[in-house]
């Protein structure tokens, strides 16, 4: 009910009765595919050249768990054995190999939100920031001290205490360079939060920071309670309604300072929905789903 297969419309009708999306609701992009209809913000978009749909992104013999999925998405691995370090996190310890010791002058990549994630770590590393609010950040910064990641006794313990220094003494390096940035960009667009989510208030803070030259290339932001394994048809068009409005304010913000062409964004989510719906009017876990990507350029 994101993306509506009109090529095989009849099926779509016959196994989802009652949450199927009738076709005077659907957003045609071709003879093929279709949007809901409350996504029309990001048909400009699809109509300018600046979004792509990649479909049924899965992996082989898909978990269905939220959690296991969460991990193998962030770890790049479907492996039997758990990897501890994600994807990016991987290729982060190339670039910057000394981060523990000499971490560079603007955060590797930024978190909005109260969670960290696997996808930044390499081992005993996570390379990325969390911030909620830059500006208590600083003033964190401000009062804090540093700590020495090198006076740490040669157990599992000081591996642990090590790590939680390494943490620590990155929130408190970046806080001023982020409190600069977050002082010098502005936001130029109106963003929404339609639903319970605030991906408003982050892609707001993002597009803030690019535009205040921070200099950070990678960001993540969150938006939940895509498991909608009941009520769909209520809760399903909030959640893209307010992804489709905020991705378009946020890449018109990004349009007031020409920095637009300069950012991809990426959607991903642990896995999709099945085919068929459910006993309650919802769709249970499925094995792949639909991949955005947004940009001018």
């Amino acid at each position: 009910n994101t993306t509506i297969p009109l090529y095989d419309y009849d099926y779509y009708r016959t196994v989802r009765p009652r949450i199927a999306l009738e076709e005077n609701n659907v957003i045609k992009l071709s003879d093929e595919i279709g949007l809901h209809s409350v996504m029309g913000d990001l048909k400009e978009m699809w109509d300018e050249g600046a979004m792509k749909i990649v479909h049924n992104v899965g992996y082989p013999d898909s978990s269905l768990s939220h959690f296991r999925g969460t991990d193998i998405w962030n770890s790049g691995s479907a492996d039997p054995n758990l990897i501890n370090s994600g994807w990016m996190g991987r290729w982060l310890a190339q670039e910057f190999p000394d981060y523990a010791e000499n971490p560079p002058a603007i955060p590797p990549a930024l978190q909005i939100g109260s969670f960290g994630s696997l996808a930044f770590s390499d081992s005993m590393v996570n390379f990325s920031v969390n911030v909620t609010n830059p500006e208590e950040l600083a003033e964190i910064g401000e009062r804090g001290e540093l700590y020495d990641i090198s006076a740490v006794p040669d157990s599992c313990y000081g591996d642990e205490l090590r790590f939680l220094r390494t943490i620590t003494n990155s929130t408190f390096i970046y806080a001023d360079a982020i409190k600069e940035a977050y002082d010098t960009g502005k936001n130029d667009s109106d963003y929404s939060d339609t639903y319970f989510s605030n991906l408003g208030e982050q892609l707001a803070l993002v597009a803030r920071l690019i535009k205040g030259n921070l200099g950070t290339r990678i960001y993540m932001v969150n938006i939940g309670s895509f498991d909608t394994h009941a009520n769909q048809l209520q809760d399903h068009p909030r959640l893209i309604q307010s992804l489709s409005e905020n991705i378009k304010s946020f890449y018109d913000d990004l349009a007031g300072a020409n920095r637009e062409s300069d950012v991809l964004t990426m959607t991903f989510s642990e896995f999709g929905r099945r085919i068929e719906e459910n006993g309650t009017s919802g769709t249970d876990h499925g094995t792949s789903a639909p991949l955005f990507l947004f940009s001018p350029g």
